[in-house]
């Protein structure tokens, strides 16, 4: 894959359930910064809690006051105008954080890995040295997404084909994108991650 520099920031992208979280935690295991894109999120949701209530209804609010992300994502991964507010109010916060915690890493001569589905959505891929695109056959992907997540499976396909625009061929052309493909033994997809 070619000489990366002393603080490297390599994102990790790819559809759901293709592998970005096991590619992830082998970086974090060789002593890598991870940056969970969707921590970012999770917490941006938070933050700007009121003005989700405001655009989605009180209904997406959880017995505990929190957003509850699984209505929430019933109505956005079901309607893309829905999507689109939503990325409205958190991406702005989300980059911003993550563009922060990079420069205090590469202060810190801190390698980091960026784990982040929206990757180049959120033109995230532009702190990036080069990109592993994680890729698994869509079978194998519902099968994962069915077991991890227990949802029905008209929401699971529904949820991946909201997910065919993510990967804009115009938006890879500024960064190194390598495919590394996740359907064989564990082992062997690890070798080809590190």
């Amino acid at each position: 894959m070619g000489h990366l520099s002393e603080a490297p920031v390599v994102g990790l992208t790819g559809k759901a359930c293709a592998g970005k979280d096991e590619a992830a935690e082998l970086f974090r295991r060789r002593g890598w910064l991870v940056l969970d894109v969707d921590a970012y999120g999770h917490r941006a949701l938070e933050v700007e809690k009121e003005r989700v209530l405001e655009s989605f209804g009180y209904g997406v609010r959880g017995n505990d006051g929190r957003i509850d992300r699984k209505k929430l994502g019933a109505l956005v991964f079901a309607d893309r105008d829905s999507r689109d507010l939503l990325e409205s109010i958190v991406h702005p916060r989300m980059k911003q954080e993550v563009a922060a915690d990079i420069e205090e890493a590469r202060l810190e001569r801190r390698p980091v890995c960026l784990n982040a589905a929206l990757l180049f959505k959120m033109d995230l891929h532009l702190h990036c040295e080069r990109v592993l695109m994680i890729k698994a056959p869509l079978l194998l992907r519902v099968w994962r997404a069915r077991r991890r997540d227990g949802l029905p499976i008209y929401q699971i396909i529904g949820r991946m084909i909201s997910q065919r625009a993510l990967f804009a061929k115009k938006k890879m052309e500024n960064v190194d994108i390598y495919t590394v493909w996740n359907y064989t033994k564990l082992e062997s997809f690890r070798r080809r991650v590190v």
